[in-house]
């Protein structure tokens, strides 16, 4: 039966307590979205039931994904009030007559299970009186769905986690921001955020502007000429972020259900868990963005410099400008601008690092469900296995790329800010002409070698170390996992292609500004990272999966 859209069960009231009551609706995905034929599009899980719940336009707080986890596991722990009527909402598939129906027939199954709990707990302490030598164990073991206690959290009476830091967990809110039903959300958080900065730089006029470092040079400095701002942050950051929500919420919603479903794997953890135990990291990446890339940086580069109006700094840009033309830019208005661009980079590189940790978590979920897999040998696994593997290794080696672009933006922008060249492109076309014999008059640096590219040569580390770690956890698992040998040679060329891919663009990153004539190097580099990002494998037909 359809209602709304939505797969409906009507109520059959019986006699079943919560915990079986739940398990049936859930599995029968009970006010899930059906499709042509009236079938669910899938059974509930923790993660998409509690997405559901949060979604209702009236329950303005959401529910706690560990709440929602307690109700599949099987236990004692029930579910609150409150909690109920958005369950009959669900289930009631938004129709009022059916959400009234089944919220009396869930707090009807509620009561019946805190009966139970209150005779088991009566029948027990009676036990216990007489052979106290012997403690009670539990009668149940978890299931396929149960959650592994977290030591982050308690439950109460009803069964709802209770966060015992007052519910504040940055890995799970973090995760949520990349998890949601609009990939756009974290881009047009940077758009807006670059408009803002778009604006004040028109405004005060350091938009297109130049200086002169040197006798007879007019370098230009002005914010649209910078490529880290408008090219690297502004277009590849933005993609990188929709890949990585895309690869997340596709993990989420089907194919790790996938996985475990047809490998029946009992020991793998559920995916919250798994974004929990990575909290220490999270707030690690919060610290360091917040604190070191924002807070330090700008208080050593920009402020201080600033305040002792002191020119013989080693790059002056679009706000640096304020040192040497204070006519086009007061320091006051340097130091604000600033503070918000440095705070605006903070945020840039948070949302990248959370979405590398993000990456690094879906490769370990994926090489432990294939693990954990005992029959090696089940073709409908293998051949699952083999697309959600290529599937998520071809995403982290997509945004790999893009990361670099990042980087080597950054580079490029900070690289020809101590050169002696007027602008960026002059610069580039410059170079390009030496190389081909075109010129004899070679460009130089301002203040000796560039030297100031530490935050870009981090990005790159990180961005190469995480894809290295990555394939490190799919390859062997995806080499277990696959059988034909067919299947084995695609993966090792689509390893060796990636590989090779990662290492030419980091060599074109490292080249940038070293010699006459990079410019080509970088051009080239550029060229395989956008061939790179259109590059799709050629999938395996259906006799491959065949042994």
């Amino acid at each position: 039966m359809i209602r709304n859209g939505k797969y409906f069960v009507a109520p059959q009231k019986n006699l079943d307590n919560f915990k079986v009551l739940f398990a049936r609706l859930a599995a029968q995905g009970a006010g899930r979205p059906a499709d042509s034929r009236g079938m669910p599009d899938g059974p509930w899980t923790p993660e998409t039931l509690a997405e559901a719940i949060s979604s209702i336009d009236a329950n303005r707080e959401g529910v706690d994904l560990r709440t929602v986890q307690v109700w599949f596991q099987d236990n004692d722990n029930g579910i609150n009030i409150d909690n109920i009527r958005w369950l009959a909402r669900i289930f009631g598939c938004n129709d009022p007559e059916a959400t009234s129906l089944w919220q009396a027939e869930l707090r009807a199954a509620r009561e019946r299970l805190a009966s139970e709990r209150r005779t088991k707990r009566k029948h027990l302490g009676t036990a216990s009186q007489q052979n106290p030598d012997h403690p009670n164990e539990p009668s149940t073991l978890p299931t396929v769905q149960d959650v592994r206690p977290d030591p982050s959290s308690r439950t109460n009476s009803e069964g709802d986690a209770i966060v015992r830091n007052g519910g504040i967990s940055l890995a799970s809110r973090t995760e949520a921001m990349f998890a949601g039903p609009n990939s756009l959300n974290l881009p047009i958080a940077i758009w807006g955020s670059l408009g803002v900065l778009w604006f004040l730089a028109i405004s005060l006029g350091v938009h297109s502007v130049t200086y002169s470092p040197l006798i007879g040079i007019n370098k230009q400095v002005g914010f649209i000429w910078n490529p880290a701002w408008n090219v690297g942050e502004a277009i590849f950051l933005p993609i990188f972020l929709i890949i990585v929500s895309g690869l997340l919420n596709s993990w989420k919603r089907s194919d790790r259900t996938g996985l475990l479903n047809i490998g029946d794997v009992h020991a793998v953890d559920p995916w919250a868990s798994k974004i929990d135990s990575f909290w220490l990291s999270y707030w690690a990446i919060f610290f360091i963005c917040f604190i070191v890339i924002f807070l330090l940086q700008w208080v050593g580069v920009y402020l201080f410099p600033l305040l002792e109006n002191d020119p013989d700094v080693a790059m002056i840009d679009w706000l640096l400008i304020a040192l040497v033309r204070p006519d086009v830019l007061s320091t006051n208005a340097a130091i604000f601008v600033s503070f918000l661009g440095f705070l605006y980079s903070g945020m840039i590189y948070w949302f990248l690092f959370t979405g590398l940790l993000l990456l690094y978590t879906l490769a370990g979920d994926l090489a432990e469900i294939c693990g954990f897999r005992q029959e090696g040998d089940a073709e409908v696994f293998r051949a699952r296995a083999l697309a959600s593997g290529t599937k998520i290794m071809q995403g982290i080696f997509r945004c790999t790329i893009l990361g670099i672009l990042v980087a080597l933006c950054i580079k490029l922008n900070a690289a020809y800010l101590i050169s002696n060249s007027e602008s960026i492109t002059g610069w580039l076309k410059h170079d390009a002409a030496l190389a081909f014999g075109l010129r004899d008059d070679t460009w130089g640096w301002i203040t000796g070698s560039p030297s100031p590219f530490f935050t870009s040569f981090l990005l790159l580390f990180l961005l190469c170390f995480v894809f290295g770690a990555c394939l490190m956890l799919v390859k062997p698992a995806l080499d277990r996992t696959v059988q034909n040998p067919r299947e084995k040679r695609y993966l090792q060329l689509l390893w060796f292609r990636m590989t090779l891919t990662i290492v030419i663009l980091a060599a074109g990153y490292m080249l940038v500004g070293q010699f006459f004539g990079f410019s080509i190097v970088f051009v080239f580099s550029v060229a395989i990272s956008l061939a790179g990002l259109l590059w799709r494998p050629k999938p395996l037909d259906n006799n491959t999966h065949g042994t």
